[in-house]
């Protein structure tokens, strides 16, 4: 046998040698768990979604020798950071950040599932870095590709007198302007700015708002906001006010002999999730009452061939009490349910100031409640919606994050499916 056939023949064993290695080598990875709610960031004006996830790797890795060959199944947990265009909600970029596994895995057995308890959370933007926590360790990364540019380590070396004593319980972490925490002393401090300098922290003053006086001089009193935020069913449109009630919440809205409806709208009866809201028009009245004047609903006229929404509402802005306001042409969004079983979706109907339907989009989400926040932004004539939709399947209840995006102007829809890491058709 020649020399040349030879070194042919020992490559053609060695290359089978590596394959039956590899053959009995494999890797499954579980669907990636969203750690606590996403965040916009602003990367030099733009506005970008992120998300941070957790996701459990089981690999089976090839152990021992060509002729005594196994294998061993090793357990990891893998944190990433993804950035994600909220206008197409579309992945821009992915960062992993951590992997913990087993560091004594070795032999034949299974190695230990070591990090299955730790999750993480982002915290905030401090200008160009972000600040998140993964278990108990603070990590800034970089706004522009998620890299590593600071820890609880550089924070050590950056502030002596703190050696030894960052905790490590993800509790005794916040965020004000930047990452504020308590040391095991503790002391709280704040950690801003580019050299991570940590300073005594003091809190950031909150405004103190002056009661609020009627025209007689006495305090306005405030009925007590629901826990969740409040439906929008009151507004003005078109130089007239619009109501948007079922005909219980109209003759609720109705009683309104001192005002406070029309003050306090949230104040006014919600029947719920189920309830079949139209539009009235709304009529106010001015009123003097123990040497104070004021306006309140005088009557509620229903509107004719106006649409019909399950569990409508306006489309508002963050907590505030106001519609958001569209333009060409000018009109509102109503936010509504398509059934009331597991099935429903979430849906946003565009209206014009006539109340005439521009557009109906139905969205990849189930309905915004307590177990299910829906969380909202506006970006760019884009809604950006990220929630959950429900599915029940053999009396489970399943939930799969997505992240949607609404054009404001046709109603086009895109989405993204957080766990199946892939867009929705």
């Amino acid at each position: 046998m020649s020399s040349t056939v030879r070194r042919f023949r020992n490559a053609l064993l060695a290359c089978a040698a590596l394959l039956g290695l590899a053959a009995c080598s494999s890797s499954h990875l579980l669907p990636p768990e969203t750690q606590g709610p996403p965040a916009m960031v602003d990367e030099g004006g733009k506005g970008r979604l992120w998300v941070l996830s957790k996701q459990e790797e089981e690999r089976q890795v090839a152990v021992g020798s060509r002729r005594n060959s196994g294998w061993r199944e090793d357990t990891f947990f893998h944190f990433d950071v993804k950035a994600f265009d909220p206008a197409t909600a579309r992945p821009l970029w992915s960062k992993r950040l951590w992997t913990i596994g087993d560091p004594k895995a070795a032999g034949r057995g299974p190695s230990r599932v070591i990090g299955s308890a730790v999750d993480g959370r982002l915290l905030g933007q401090e200008g160009e870095r972000v600040w998140l926590l993964l278990g108990g360790e603070p990590v800034a990364v970089r706004v522009s590709d998620g890299s590593v540019v600071a820890n609880s380590e550089t924070i050590q070396q950056r502030n002596p007198e703190l050696q030894g004593l960052m905790p490590a319980d993800a509790s005794h972490y916040s965020f004000d302007q930047g990452l504020v925490f308590m040391s095991a002393d503790a002391r709280r401090f704040v950690v801003r700015g580019e050299d991570a300098a940590a300073t005594p922290y003091v809190p950031t003053p909150v405004p103190v708002v002056a009661p609020r006086l009627k025209p007689n001089g006495m305090p306005v009193i405030e009925p007590m906001r629901p826990l969740m935020p409040a439906p929008l069913r009151l507004i003005e449109l078109g130089g007239q006010r619009l109501g948007l009630y079922s005909e219980k919440e109209a003759a609720d809205a109705a009683d309104d002999r001192f005002g406070d409806n029309l003050e306090f709208p949230y104040s006014i009866l919600d029947e719920g999730a189920k309830t079949r809201r139209t539009f009235w028009r709304v009529q106010l009245q001015e009123t003097e009452r123990f040497e104070e004047k004021f306006s309140h609903i005088g009557s509620l006229t229903p509107l004719p061939d106006t649409p019909v929404f399950l569990n409508g509402r306006f489309l508002k802005l963050d907590l505030r009490d106001e519609p958001l306001r569209l333009e060409n042409p000018a009109g509102v969004a109503v936010w509504h349910l398509t059934r009331i079983d597991s099935a429903g979706r979430l849906a946003l109907t565009r209206l014009d100031e006539q109340l005439k339907t521009l557009w109906r989009a139905e969205l990849p989400l189930s309905e915004s409640g307590i177990a299910n926040p829906v969380r909202t932004w506006v970006l760019d004539g884009h809604l950006v919606a990220v929630g959950n939709l429900e599915s029940e399947s053999e009396h489970m209840t399943s939930r799969e994050q997505h992240l949607v995006s609404v054009d404001l102007a046709t109603g086009a829809v895109q989405a993204w499916n957080f766990e199946r890491e892939a867009a929705v058709p």
